[in-house]
Order: C-alpha cells, then structure tokens, then sequence
C-alpha cells in the first residue's frame, strides 16, 4: 500500500504532555537549540539566513510554540510591557484616551498594563503595587497627586525604568507631553464674554479638587474677576446625570440659571444640558454651556456641545515616540513637549448673545 507523503506527515511531538518546547522546535526544523532561541528573541543583528529563519518560525508555528515570557525577560532584559499609568475612575474621556493608546501599541510587539497609581498613591503613599509589574517604560496619565511624587522619588523608586507623564498634569522633571488647559481654559472664558455673559457659573464635583482648582478654575476666576464679574459654583456630588439633574433642578427651582456654565468636563455639560433642556430651558440661548475634553459623544447631542478639545491623537503619538527613544537609548535627554487644545464652537454657544 502506498501512502501520500503530503496527507500522512510525522509530526514530532513535545516530550512532555504540556506545552511545546524550544528543544521541540530545534528538533522538528532539525537545527541547534541556541539558534532557535535567537530567532525566536527577534534578534536582527546576528548572521542567520533567511532560510534557516523561516525554518524556525515554521516549526514553531506548526508545533503551536509560544516562548516564555519570563525566560525571555531573563534572555533579553526586556519585558515587552509598557505600564500606562491612569486614573479608572470612569470618564468617556480616559476611556477614549486608553483605547487610542491600546490601538496605538496593537501594531507593535508590546503589550500595554494599566494600573490606577492614583488611587494607590491617594490611599497608600507608595507605588509598590504598580512597580510590582515588571515594564519596559512607563506612560503615566492626568495622574493629579502621583505624578510629580513618582518624578521626585523616580531616582529611588525606578532608575532604570524610562518614564514620560502626559496630559492635563506632567512633572517637568522628566519628559513629558503637557496639554495647556489653562490656554484652552481662557479662550473659552473668552468666548462667552464675547458673547455678552455675565452671569457665569462654574460646575465640577464637590468631590474632586478640581472644585476650586486647576486650570479650568483658574481660567474662570481670573476671567471672572478681570471682568470686575462675581465668581459662582455650582457643585455636583459626582459626574452622572443623576447628580448632575438634582443641581440643575434646584438651579431652576430657585429660577437662578446662569446665563453661561463652565463645565469641568464634557459629560458634565452633556448631563447639564439635558437636564437644564428637560426644564424648558433653551440650550444655547437662555444658557451658554462649554465643556472639556472633546469626546465625540458632544457632537452627537441635541444641541451640539462647545468643547475645549484636547489633543488625544498627538498627545499618544508623541508620549509613545518619546518613550520609545529613552527605551532605546536610557541615557537619552529628556524631551518636554507642550500641546495646546482647541476650542470647538457648537451650538451650545450659539445661541443669541446677552450683549
């Protein structure tokens, strides 16, 4: 009986019942086990031929070989994981932020590991559990508190670990991609004393110490007070439609709607607009409203919301590239970029001015 050479292949089998081996894979493409752990490192800088690679890299596809990660740390002294640092207490805003970045690295070899240092710091005062994660770089985000503690003690904490902040809040003490929200800020206080407001409130969670601070508040009092105007805020407990609906409920109870709202994000003016719209309040007319961050979800409202839009696209291009060089190189100068955000006009502010 003869048999087809093409449909009854030898297939060599792993020695143990778990899973396939480097030895495995040296066996089956019948070449040494050191070159096999080159190839499979990646490694370009070595004289191996096209042929002996794709050899390897057959075998192993064929065996359904997945190198250790650790032994391969161990090998290389990389990890192939970036710690991105962010905040998760949930806005659409971080959300879009950490999806573009994990769009951004999905077409590399590095995985990305998200930890909420903030909270760590804010509760802890340590970075133990986040370091716990062996990375080849740091990305951190908006991390308010833990950021310009991290860069303090980096010297102590992670000496050989690069690190670049990004966003709203940066350490200038290391490389950083900063947005000027302050810039942004301003332009929209601008913009509604252009339109004749004066009547302007300031809306942010009691919660947050963005409150009575930061650059959106700071743009609105100094605005505020150039303009010989008094300040008012009105404060949320938290940014849900909920919280936000029982402050512009009692704001039309009390028939004390400003004539312009300066929102801290953008699902605060989402969730102010509607609530103010469900009262009869004429969006864009009767009141003014701005919100930040430009999530795309301001466009898609009833009445478009006017946004200070931040630079997420260029602010992880950037952050990415940066940190990329420090990898490479750790003795790299640190690079220090500044992004300033752009105030998209809506319909939200539109509307017939007061002057």
């Amino acid at each position: 009986m003869e048999y087809d050479e093409h449909v009854y292949r030898t297939r060599v089998q792993s020695r143990s019942s778990g899973r396939p081996t480097r030895d495995d894979v040296a066996s089956l493409a019948k070449i040494s086990g050191a070159t096999v752990s080159r190839v499979l490192s990646g490694r370009n800088d070595l004289s191996i031929s096209p042929d002996t690679r794709a050899k390897v890299l057959e075998a192993a596809r064929e065996l359904g070989y997945v190198p250790n990660s650790a032994a391969r740390a161990l090998t290389s002294g990389k990890t192939g994981i970036v710690g991105f640092w962010v905040s998760l207490e949930y806005s659409r805003y971080r959300a879009h932020v950490i999806d573009y970045m994990r769009t951004l690295l999905r077409g590399t070899d590095v995985a990305m590991a998200v930890s909420d240092v903030d909270e760590e710091y804010n509760f802890l005062h340590t970075f133990d559990r986040a370091l716990r994660v062996p990375v080849d770089g740091i990305i951190a985000f908006d991390n308010s508190a833990s950021i310009s503690a991290f860069a303090r003690e980096y010297d102590r904490l992670a000496p050989s670990i690069p690190f670049v902040s990004m966003g709203a809040y940066w350490s200038e003490l290391k490389s950083y991609v900063a947005v000027d929200l302050r810039q942004g800020a301003d332009r929209a206080m601008q913009h509604l004393l252009d339109l004749g407001r004066k009547q302007i409130a300031y809306v942010a969670p009691w919660t947050s110490d963005l409150i009575d601070s930061g650059p959106r508040y700071d743009a609105y009092k100094n605005a505020m007070t150039q303009a010989g105007l008094s300040t008012r805020t009105v404060a949320i407990e938290t940014v849900t439609f909920r919280h936000v609906k029982v402050a512009m409920d009692e704001l039309v109870r009390t028939n004390s709607v400003p004539e312009a709202l300066l929102c801290m994000n953008d699902e605060t003016a989402i969730w102010s607009a509607q609530a103010l719209a469900d009262n009869g309040v004429k969006i864009g007319q009767d009141v003014a409203i701005i919100g930040f961050d430009g999530i795309e979800e301001t466009a898609a409202c009833p009445v478009p919301i006017t946004t200070v839009r931040q630079p997420i696209s260029e602010m992880c291009q950037e952050a990415w590239r940066i940190l990329q060089i420090q990898m490479a190189d750790p003795s790299a100068p640190p690079q220090q970029v500044v992004l300033v955000p752009t105030l998209v006009i809506r319909e939200s502010t539109r509307g017939s001015s007061t002057g």
